[in-house]
């Protein structure tokens, strides 16, 4: 009798602590499945605020080649990738590219020996340019690759270029041409930035990124956003300004905070916010019809609730500043 009385308690022990641990898993995966985690973008500080307006006219005698180009891309359909290089689309006549024989659909692979891979880049190197002289192009027509050295030209220019180029995600840094080093400059950082940690400092030149000539600030940053995920590896070479010395760098790219934005187990409780409107909501014993308690917050105002009938409010209306994320 005792045996039995024994294993019929400990039998019924077991089944409690069964029932416990399946009550406990649904609850688990019923609170699981009402929250929600958001990623949150962080502004960039003051000082990145209108760098991307920011504009200069270019020098009042600019060096002239007399082409227009584009980016260039593959024939192909099977491949849309971007080839080494810019084609020609529009070579003037009687200009230096046309006196050397340049065509339209030619592809010019470097200036003076860098490479020339994005419209932007070119236009650079052309700006470093300061008085008539003969350059050294590398031409690719069809399969075969040529050097010519047609003599470019100055003359006035009354156009306005973009002074500095901002990635404002994955590095939190604003990009600006080298001046007489053709390659991309770190103007500023934020104090965050993937750049920092890693080493780089303002004033630096980003002579390579992923192992790659970096191409222009603008196509740097295109490469950026289109090779990058948030959280990735990246390879930097930088040249230091100071002293002129090469470094190698490895960083990760900036990955986004994430906050929780919502949790409830309905018909419990239930809280969320929306930090984009300043609103924040707290319930407890939602019957649908009606709530034991509820609390919303719309900035500074609280509005209170018990049972659905007894309301009031607290707080003072006041204009509040919202601070715009970059």
């Amino acid at each position: 009798m005792q045996l039995c009385l024994s294993f019929t308690v400990a039998r019924s022990n077991f089944v409690v602590i069964s029932i416990v641990r399946i009550l406990l898993v649904s609850l688990t995966l019923l609170l699981g499945a009402s929250c929600s985690l958001v990623t949150s973008p962080e502004p960039l500080p003051k000082g990145f605020y209108g760098l991307e307006s920011a504009t200069a006219p270019v020098p009042e005698l600019a060096a002239w080649l007399g082409v227009e180009v584009a980016f260039n891309e593959s024939d192909s359909l099977e491949s849309l990738d971007l080839q080494p290089g810019v084609r020609l689309t529009e070579v003037e006549g009687g200009g230096p590219a046309a006196e050397v024989g340049l065509r339209i659909g030619d592809v010019l692979l470097s200036f003076d020996g860098t490479p020339t891979d994005d419209p932007e880049r070119l236009d650079s190197l052309l700006r470093g340019v300061a008085s008539e002289r003969a350059v050294a192009l590398e031409i690719q027509r069809g399969d075969q690759v040529f050097a010519v050295n047609p003599v470019v030209r100055l003359r006035s220019s009354d156009q306005l270029r973009g002074l500095y180029f901002v990635e404002r995600a994955l590095w939190r840094v604003a990009l600006t041409e080298g001046g007489d080093f053709p390659y991309p400059k770190i103007h500023l950082l934020a104090e965050g930035s993937p750049l920092r940690q890693a080493g780089a400092r303002e004033g630096d030149w980003i002579m390579s990124f992923q192992g790659r000539d970096p191409g222009s600030p603008a196509e740097l940053i295109r490469r950026v956003r289109r090779e990058l995920q948030p959280g990735e590896e990246f390879k930097l070479t930088v040249r230091r300004e100071a002293n002129g010395r090469v470094r190698e760098l490895e960083g990760w790219a900036w990955m986004p905070r994430t906050v929780l934005n919502e949790i409830g187990l309905w018909p419990v409780f239930s809280w969320n916010v929306d930090r984009a409107e300043n609103r924040e909501t707290f319930e407890v014993g939602n019957l649908i019809i009606l709530s034991l308690f509820k609390l919303r917050r719309v900035g500074s105002i609280k509005r209170w609730s018990i049972l659905s009938l007894l309301t009031w409010e607290t707080g003072t209306a006041m204009l509040q500043t919202v601070e715009v994320e970059g």
